[in-house]
């Protein structure tokens, strides 16, 4: 996984390519670790620069069929990769909450190289559309990590352009941050 990510993100650099880690690894990255098995990418990439990057990848280990991943890309806005087994989801910034996503994130150490990670609120507004059971799990960890930093207005806005404010899952969110602040 370690070396799957390394060359993703240096191939994703190398290219000039707008990206931002996401995902089960985010989620761990910002606030505590938990399994995964695979890698997600929230990914602006423009169309032209799309092959060369693919055929980077190919030449970094990654099996993909170029063809096939830019038809993906282009027609669902979504592309899945390998890299000797280990799954990688790209996710094309569509609406404007997701592209603020992309914007806000910041690049962050790991291990033994740096990358850009969503930030908590960014990984929040993700998961709270997706909202599965993981999602809920890694939302509840999310507030507990950064409950002191936690940027509630911008959540709160970026979601109004999604739902309400009455929206059961931004409801559910702002029950946990209520909880998560310390009571005098």
């Amino acid at each position: 996984m370690r070396q799957a990510l390394a060359e993703a993100t240096a191939a994703l650099d190398h290219h000039r390519v707008s990206y931002a880690l996401i995902g089960g690894l985010a989620a761990s990255y910002r606030s505590q670790p938990r399994f995964t098995k695979d890698i997600d990418f929230l990914i602006k990439v423009p169309q032209i620069v799309l092959p060369p990057l693919l055929e980077d990848l190919q030449r970094r280990g990654f099996q993909l069929d170029t063809l096939a991943t830019i038809g993906e890309w282009t027609e669902h806005h979504m592309a899945t990769l390998s890299y000797h087994g280990i799954r990688i989801d790209w996710l094309k910034p569509l609406i404007p909450a997701y592209l603020h996503v992309l914007e806000r994130a910041t690049v962050e150490p790991w291990l033994d190289h740096s990358l850009r990670i969503a930030s908590a609120e960014g990984l929040i507004i993700l998961k709270l559309v997706a909202f599965r059971s993981q999602d809920q799990v890694d939302i509840e960890n999310l507030v507990a990590a950064n409950s002191h930093q936690l940027d509630l207005d911008w959540i709160k806005a970026e979601w109004q352009t999604i739902a309400g404010l009455d929206d059961p899952r931004m409801l559910r969110l702002l029950e946990l941050v209520g909880q998560s602040k310390p009571t005098a």
